[in-house]
């Protein structure tokens, strides 16, 4: 299982908090990102009381962290798009943009295989919380906007949407080795 969780980092401290997230168990990539929130973590764990643990005690004593959010993603099989190939979580890479998006009642589902379709999109997932799908159209912000503005928005069942641009973030050298490790 997976969550996304999305941090509020102190200013000045985005570096020094993505030191510390390399390596860390549980945590499967982190990166800077541009908008309501300052860095993006994919954590993963067997089940959602071991990813709520790995938050607890991986993210919350960071120091620079100021606020978590933690969206869990649903199921595939929970919303009836386990049979769907395309379908693939949204991937933690530097570069690309991830869309939130609110959907009309009972909409996740059709709009999961019309998403996964689209060229631009590396992946989606539906997660618990505040939205309800994420999107990662694997872009720059100068072609994923017109991905989210032209494609995204204009799908029946989309009722809102919030985008966090990833920034590619050079660490420096010295850290280059513990990041690399990072899958």
């Amino acid at each position: 299982m997976d969550a996304y969780v999305y941090l509020h980092v102190a200013p000045g401290k985005v570096p020094d908090v993505l030191t510390q997230l390399a390596g860390r168990s549980g945590l499967k990539r982190a990166l800077a990102v541009v908008g309501a929130w300052d860095v993006l973590v994919q954590v993963e764990g067997t089940d959602l009381d071991q990813i709520a643990a790995t938050v607890i005690s991986q993210l919350h004593g960071v120091d620079g962290v100021v606020r978590t959010l933690t969206a869990p993603v649903v199921p595939p099989d929970r919303v009836g798009i386990a049979g769907f190939a395309n379908v693939q979580p949204p991937p933690i890479v530097a570069g690309s943009c991830y869309v939130h998006v609110k959907v009309e009642a009972g909409a996740a589902a059709g709009l999961v295989e019309r998403v996964s379709e689209m060229q631009d999109v590396a992946g989606v997932a539906v997660l618990g919380g505040e939205w309800d799908l994420l999107i990662c159209v694997a872009q720059p912000w100068e072609v994923a906007s017109g991905v989210v503005l032209d494609e995204i928005h204009q799908l029946p069942g989309v009722r809102e949407t919030s985008t966090l641009v990833s920034i590619a973030y050079e660490e420096p050298e010295d850290d280059r080795d513990q990041f690399s490790a990072w899958i």
